[in-house]
């Protein structure tokens, strides 16, 4: 029997994409991993239910149609009529468990964290995402799991302080009749606004977009693991999605340490043909471990601590777990994942800062001035350099860029 302390609660959680099951489909079961010794608290119901609303595009319509009406294209009456019309389909579950224990507070960093058996929204949620991960699948439909961060930022709920279970037809049983308090609102831990900005406004024209407007021109990899890195991100802080965190956290490290490296070979003069062997596919972890050390100094081991095996166990080993065994990390690990990345990231500067006379191209590349002086490394030998060498050279982007086309044609050459 649940515990003497036990409440129903319930939420209403209207999900990011409409779900095609009947209106008033009920659903219960209980999440994750479960056996005959799962108490009888972690049971969820769930009730589907259906409505016909103005559609979530009505806002984009509208500012479409007041931008053209800005230009006095269209009259507003015709705008009003046409607005008016357009509806959109939404699925709202009614999920109801029982609120047993809480964990310590402080416990868990944030409220995504704390596991399904401790947390009646986090249980729901896991009941949902698996329904609709064995639909999607069943039927080949590509459409939208839904976690934490994309449900809506205030949920409604409501709680009952009695335990009440009634029959409920075929469907089985329903907590519905129990004595349901006032509706209050759970604010939840994310601020994911798709009507407002994420940053504050900016110039098309600042430096900084001139910048790395000339990077992704040129290809360069300094742009597309920055890239990477900010759609890992993405996937972690808006998304939800852990896995898509953790991998295109991995790839983000895979395309800065190669771009480094390969930099590196560039600016000391290496040939393409000699060093493209070190490249090659799956040897990653190899060149982390042997080259870098050689170039950059600093500790590049895998096994320990510091940044690189931290990245290494973090992120690189969970990407494999991700990619060839299905696995599904939990919030916690694509944190760790990215937070190793940055750490990584930063390590590889720091030690690229310190062997800048050695790489003063790579370094004014890299980092710049900015960075450089950040780090305390704009030193007189630099300042000279970037005055009087590097105005007479031809763009290094583009020349390391051409060394490293070339490693990679050897290597599809070799393969052949």
């Amino acid at each position: 029997m649940p515990d003497q302390d036990a409440s129903l609660v319930r939420f209403f959680l209207t999900l990011p994409e409409p779900f095609p099951v009947p209106d008033g489909h009920v659903f219960h079961g209980v999440p994750g991993k479960h056996d005959e010794t799962t108490p009888p608290q972690s049971v969820v119901h769930l009730r589907f239910l259906q409505s016909q609303e103005t559609s979530r595009r009505y806002g984009s319509f509208s500012a479409t149609a007041r931008a053209t009406g800005r230009f006095k294209t269209i009259p507003e009456t015709r705008e009003e009529k046409k607005l008016g019309e357009l509806k959109g389909q939404y699925t709202t579950v009614v999920a109801t468990t029982i609120d047993v224990s809480r964990p310590q507070e402080g416990e868990w960093e944030s409220p995504q964290d704390v596991p399904a058996e401790h947390d009646p929204l986090n249980r729901c949620l896991l009941l949902i995402s698996e329904i609709i991960r064995t639909y999607r699948v069943a039927f080949g439909v590509s459409c939208i799991v839904p976690t934490y961060e994309l449900l809506d930022i205030s949920v409604p709920f409501q709680r009952a302080s009695e335990i009440v279970v009634s029959e409920d037809g075929s469907e089985g049983f329903s907590f519905d009749d129990a004595d349901w308090g006032e509706v209050g609102i759970l604010t939840l831990d994310h601020f994911n606004l798709p009507d407002i900005p994420q940053s504050g406004q900016v110039s098309i024209h600042h430096d900084r977009m001139g910048y790395f407007g000339d990077l992704l021109n040129m290809k360069s990899p300094l742009f597309f693991w920055l890239e990477r890195f900010i759609e890992a991100r993405r996937a972690f802080s808006v998304e939800g999605q852990y896995g898509a965190a953790v991998t295109l956290s991995n790839t983000a490290s895979e395309v800065l340490l190669d771009a480094l490296l390969a930099s590196l070979y560039w600016e000391a003069g290496k040939s393409p043909d000699d060093v493209s062997g070190i490249f090659t596919e799956g040897r990653l972890a190899k060149r982390v471990k042997t080259n870098f050390s050689e170039l950059l100094g600093g500790k590049w081991v895998l096994d320990g601590s510091g940044p690189v095996a931290d990245w290494f166990q973090r992120c690189y080993k969970v990407r494999h777990r991700v990619v060839h065994g299905g696995y599904s990390p939990s919030r916690l690990e694509a944190k760790a994942a990215l937070d190793s990345v940055l750490a990584l990231s930063n390590f590889c500067w720091d030690r690229l800062a310190t062997s800048r006379k050695r790489f003063p191209r790579t370094a004014l590349m890299a980092l710049s001035e900015d960075g450089l002086t950040r780090r305390g490394k704009w030193c007189s030998f630099m300042q000279k350099f970037s005055a009087e060498v590097a105005p007479n050279e031809d763009s290094w982007i583009r020349q390391s860029h051409e060394w490293r086309e070339a490693v990679y044609a050897h290597l599809m050459a070799s393969e052949q």
